[in-house]
């Protein structure tokens, strides 16, 4: 068994994601996971709305991964937004370009393609550049399950963080 931190994303959550070696780490609630279930840079996320039904219900416990390499289950992702309380919602569909510093997975990136027309050099008479960034077109689509209809768009740079589900417990096997 290793233990793990437990959170409450609405609690204040200054400073994430956290890292291992993060002194804070320890001044969480802990959990207890078996080990050949998850890797080492864990941590457990108490779910507590609705917007993740049936998957994950309030009360139950989502446990995320710091780890770019391991595999989302169902796509679900804990998101760390700028100026905003993380998410836990699913991926549909994800522009952004793998980046260490968003801690973006490479798992799961499609091969990038443009969501609507850049102007281009033969657009703008007298220009050789186009004046618009490439970053700008990175966006991430999320939804949350209890409401499929509802997309949520994010632009590449408010994304903080993305950490892949990797495991889902109940709140009495933590």
């Amino acid at each position: 068994m290793i233990t793990i931190p437990l959170i409450k994303f609405s609690a204040d959550l200054a400073g994430w994601p956290l890292k291992k070696n993060d002194p804070r780490w320890g001044s969480f609630p802990a959990i207890g996971v078996r080990e050949d279930e998850i890797g080492r840079e864990c941590y457990g996320v108490e779910i507590e709305d609705e917007t993740m039904t049936p998957v994950l219900k309030t009360g139950m416990t989502a446990v995320f991964s710091h780890s770019g390499n391991a595999s989302a289950l169902m796509s679900i992702y804990s998101i760390g937004l700028k100026g905003e309380a993380p998410l836990v919602r699913k991926v549909v569909k994800n522009e952004i370009t793998a980046n260490e510093k968003n801690n973006v997975s490479l798992k799961g990136l499609r091969p990038k393609r443009k969501s609507f027309m850049t102007p281009t050099p033969l657009h703008i008479p007298g220009s050789r550049v186009s004046p618009i960034p490439e970053s700008t077109h990175e966006t991430i689509y999320l939804k949350g399950l209890a409401n499929p209809e509802k997309l949520i768009l994010v632009p590449g740079g408010n994304l903080l963080w993305l950490h892949p589900l990797v495991l889902i417990l109940n709140q009495e096997e933590g």
